[in-house]
Formats: C-alpha cells, sequence, structure tokens
C-alpha cells in the first residue's frame, strides 16, 4: 500500500472538499491530488531511481504536503530537514543522507551553499516561492511542475519494508541521526486512529479539521497530516516563524478546528495570554488536544483543562525511532498526573536496568524499550548508534522512565540530559516540574554544569513571565524545601529566550555549551 493513497481515495469520494488550507489559501482533494500526481511525473522523468533520497527545507506550507505525497508515489525517500538548523548542520543532513535533489523554500535558499552539498548539481535543486523571487539559474516549483500529466504515475514495485522518509532527530546530542522510518511502521500509525475509533457511532472521522502547528518536517506532523487525508479530513497548516498564541485561537476559531496536538511551551503560551484576548475567540469546535514532545507540568495542565473545557485532552509519548507509543487519556489527566500513559494498542513495553535485566518491580526506574511495527529500521550510516537503539524486534530513544502498580509510565527523563554529580544521578525534569511551580516562572530547563570536586553541579536556567519577578535566593530556598539537598541547584540564570528545536523543545546541549567552554570533558 501506497502511503499516498489516502489523498488519492479521498479525492475519488469527495473530490470539491477542501484538503488543506494555509493562510487564504485553500485546496481541494482533486487540486491536492493532481498536482502531486504532476510533481510524480516530473520528478520520474528527471531519472531518479527507485529509493533515492530527496531532502526537504521549508517552512510550512502546502507544497510541503505536495512533495511528501509525489515522493512516495514516485518511490523515492524523503529527507525533510529542520529548517532551523544552522547552514552547516543543514548541509551535513543533506550529504549525510546522500539526497540527489533538494526542494528548498525561497527564504531558506541563502542557508545553503550550493558547493558544499556536491552530490547534488545546480539541475536538481528545486525553488519553491513566487518566481519573481527564484535565484537566477535555477528552477522554480512551479515550472517543475508544469505541463506534466495530471493522472496518477504508472505504479511504483513498493515493498511495506521500503523507507518512506528520514526522520532525521532534533540535534540534542550532537549533529542529527538520520532515523529510517519504513512505509510498514508510518502506516501502522494511521491505522492505530482507525483501531481506537472504531465502534464509536459518535465520532466521524472525515469531520476531522486538524491545525498542524508543529513543523511539517517533523515528525509528529508526517503522521498527524496523513491520517488526515487518510479519513479525508482537512489539515490546517500554521505558518512557520516567531510562535503567536492568539494566531493559533484566530485560527481555530475561523477554520473550525477540531484538533490538534502541541508541545507544552505552546500551550502555555497561549494560557498566558490575557483574558480579554483569550475569551474573544470562539475555540468551541475543538474538541480534541494533544500534548507531547516533553512532559507537561502539573500547573500548565490544570490551567489548560479549566481554559480547553469542551477538549478531550490527551498526552502521548513517542520518538521519530519508535513511533507513538503511549497515551494518557482525558479521564486519567488528573488522577495520573506527570504520568505518559499506557501502550497503545498493539505495543508491548518494557523497563531495562544498566545491566540489561528487564525491571518488573512498580516505581523502579529504567530505559524504556518497546516492540512495535511502527518503529524505525536504523540510523542511516550509523550502524554503532543503531546497535544501542535496537535490539532485536525491540527499539529505544534512550528514556528512562518507571511504571506504577496500574500500569501507568512516567517518563523520568532524556538519558542523555542525565546529570551526575558526586557519583548521585539526577534528572532534570523533577527540578524543573518543582521550580516550574512558582507562579512568576514561565519555564525552566535544568542542566550540568562543570564542577571542579563533584564532576557537574547543577543549574537551572529561568525564563520569567512577562512582567514578573523573582530573585535567585527566592527560587533556591523554595527548591531547598521541596527537594533533596544533593538535587538542588547551585546557581539560577535568567533569560529571555532559549534555543529551540523546530517543535519547541529546548536544546539543552546549545544551553549547556558555554559553560563548558575550556573543559577537557564535556560531562
Amino acid at each position: 500500500m501506497n502511503l499516498a493513497d489516502g489523498l488519492r481515495i479521498n479525492s475519488w469520494r469527495s473530490p470539491q472538499k477542501v484538503a488543506a488550507v494555509f493562510e487564504d489559501k485553500s485546496v481541494t482533494y482533486e487540486e491536492l491530488n493532481t498536482r502531486a500526481n504532476q510533481l510524480a511525473h516530473a520528478i520520474l522523468k528527471r531519472g531518479y531511481n527507485r529509493l533515492d533520497k530527496i531532502s526537504i527545507i521549508m517552512y510550512n506550507h502546502i507544497e510541503f504536503l505536495e512533495i511528501y505525497h509525489a515522493l512516495s508515489r514516485a518511490g523515492m525517500i524523503s529527507v525533510p530537514i529542520n529548517f532551523r538548523l544552522t547552514p552547516a548542520e543543514l548541509e551535513y543532513v543533506i550529504n549525510n543522507s546522500d539526497s540527489v535533489a533538494l526542494f528548498v523554500g525561497v527564504e531558506l535558499f541563502d542557508k545553503i551553499n550550493p558547493k558544499n552539498i556536491p552530490l547534488i548539481k545546480k539541475e536538481h535543486i528545486f525553488i519553491v516561492g513566487p518566481k519573481d523571487q527564484t535565484p537566477e539559474g535555477y528552477l522554480n516549483y512551479e515550472d517543475l511542475l508544469e505541463g506534466n500529466p495530471t493522472y496518477e504515475p504508472d505504479s511504483v514495485d513498493q515493498k511495506e519494508s521500503d523507507i518512506f522518509y528520514f526522520g532525521y532527530t532534533s540535534g540534542t546530542t550532537g549533529f542529527p541521526k538520520g532515523a529510517m522510518n519504513t512505509i510498514r511502521g508510518t502506516m501502522d500509525i494511521v491505522k492505530n486512529v482507525f483501531v481506537r475509533t472504531a465502534g464509536k457511532p459518535h465520532i466521524n472521522l472525515a469531520d476531522r479539521v486538524l491545525l498542524a502547528i508543529i513543523p511539517i518536517c517533523h515528525s509528529n506532523s508526517v503522521w498527524a497530516t496523513l491520517i488526515t487525508f487518510w479519513v479525508g479530513g482537512t489539515n490546517v497548516i500554521f505558518p512557520s516563524g516567531k510562535f503567536d498564541p492568539e494566531k493559533v485561537l484566530q485560527i481555530i476559531d475561523r477554520e473550525k478546528v477540531t484538533t490538534s496536538s502541541m508541545v507544552p511551551t505552546m500551550i502555555t503560551r497561549i494560557l498566558e495570554l490575557p483574558d480579554e484576548i483569550k475569551n474573544k475567540y470562539d475555540i468551541s469546535s475543538l474538541t480534541s488536544l494533544g500534548s507531547s514532545s516533553a512532559p507537561l507540568l502539573t500547573k500548565t495542565k490544570e490551567a489548560a483543562l479549566e481554559f480547553f473545557k469542551n477538549v478531550r485532552f490527551s498526552e502521548g509519548y513517542g520518538s521519530t525511532e519508535t513511533g507513538a507509543l503511549t497515551t494518557l487519556r482525558h479521564k486519567d489527566q488528573m488522577r495520573k498526573v506527570r504520568s505518559i500513559g499506557q501502550p497503545n494498542p498493539g505495543i508491548d513495553i518494557r523497563l531495562i536496568d544498566e545491566d540489561g535485566n528487564r525491571v518488573s518491580e512498580p516505581g523502579r526506574q529504567g530505559v524504556l524499550w518497546a516492540k512495535t511495527r511502527s518503529a524505525f529500521i536504523g540510523y542511516y550510516k550509523e550502524p554503532e548508534k543503531t546497535a544501542s537503539a535496537i535490539n532485536g524486534e525491540w527499539s529505544t530513544a534512550g528514556d528512562v522512565a518507571y511504571c506504577d502498580e496500574e500500569g501507568y509510565y512516567y517518563l523520568v527523563d532524556r538519558k542523555h540530559d542525565m546529570i551526575i554529580s558526586g557519583g548521585e544521578n539526577i534528572y532534570p525534569a523533577e527540578i524543573e516540574e518543582i521550580i516550574a511551580q512558582l507562579s512568576p516562572v514561565s519555564e525552566v530547563a535544568v542542566i550540568g554544569v562543570p564542577h571542579e570536586d563533584f564532576g557537574e553541579e547543577v543549574k537551572a536556567v529561568v525564563k520569567l513571565r512577562e512582567g514578573e519577578t523573582i530573585s535567585e535566593r527566592e527560587i533556591l530556598a523554595y527548591c531547598k524545601e521541596n527537594l533533596a539537598g544533593y538535587k538542588c541547584p547551585r546557581s539560577i540564570d535568567f533569560v529571555d529566550e532559549y534555543p529551540r528545536t523546530a517543535t519547541g523543545k529546548i536544546l539543552k546541549r546549545i544551553l549547556k555549551s558555554p559553560y563548558w567552554e575550556g573543559q577537557e570533558r564535556k560531562i
């Protein structure tokens, strides 16, 4: 089965239904399917081979969805790249993936030096954007499509085990790694939605209107937009750039959005809007809201449940490597605060300790491993890193978790974020949860910084709410009241903003780097 079949099938069923919306532009299923066909023909004509890799560097646009579907129909591998990467990182991913062509948004063209991507010749760089802004000598995306057949291209010999896309990790631990995600694995994530809604007559999946806020280069939005096309719904694409929380509410109101997935930072920013702005918009159409990519702080969850009154709120856990693994359902939100929920249908989870033994006792921590059809098949050209993430049918993103007596899982931290101070393992998430309880605090990131005797000491980097104040002394005192002594930060730094990934996650690697300059070691 081709992953682009969802768009194709619904272009037959409901050709005039709106398939995608971006700003003041909308396209029907028939129009979007036609353009995907034209692009598939165009790239097949240019002589690329089955399973060739093609990179994509773009802000959120409808064309991004066209490219995904066209490459799938042509049997090629999409390599979506986080546009927030530095030029050196972008070029690294293009070269590391062995991409033979590149789609790049005109706004991002200056971040690429064609001389540094030797595998891709000038005629294989396609510029997405207004024709009059296309750099001289390069082919514009619309010119690439023009004149090509609108019918389906000849079927390409595909297997379930073929790779659909490379999900390059967000780069929190150095250069990104290319997680190879198969057709079977991605389709399994789509199928899971049908399994979970079977037998629920009050849910009409075709009424789904998804607000895709998380950048489309990210796995979360790859999965979410595909699901929407398979059920015959509408994808509403949020513009890239500085996150505007009021614009989220405006779009929900205008487009009658029914579902969305956000990261905690986005939810926090919406909740921090003045009441007169929050109450200006009708968001009653929104019936489902998911939070993912990072644990949701307790106070944020409480406020979200109060504000999004009509919403079935859920928290999900997964990764580019494993797919979507667990869900904390609405009914359990306050009963199982801080939990990532229980395994999704068809998924087995185990916790493994440092000695390689399975952890079975409630409350005991271990690295979370999953057996799932949606798992990746390895990191491209990274056999050692693949071996550490895959063991037979089991795979892991390296996250540390524990399970309670009722089978609900709790994420302790990313394994690589763990701080070791004086021989004690310290997990930043626990400290961040405590500091975030202070009302002037908007966000907090806890990191390890060098200490001559203990190896590392704990530092908290805090962002305050606009107009609020709190001193370092007050924060440290609160930590001493609520945390074991060895877990307490030794210092507090205040920032206006953090370095972030495209999905809003704080890049602790970059946050930490100034503190480790000149050190022989980095941990």
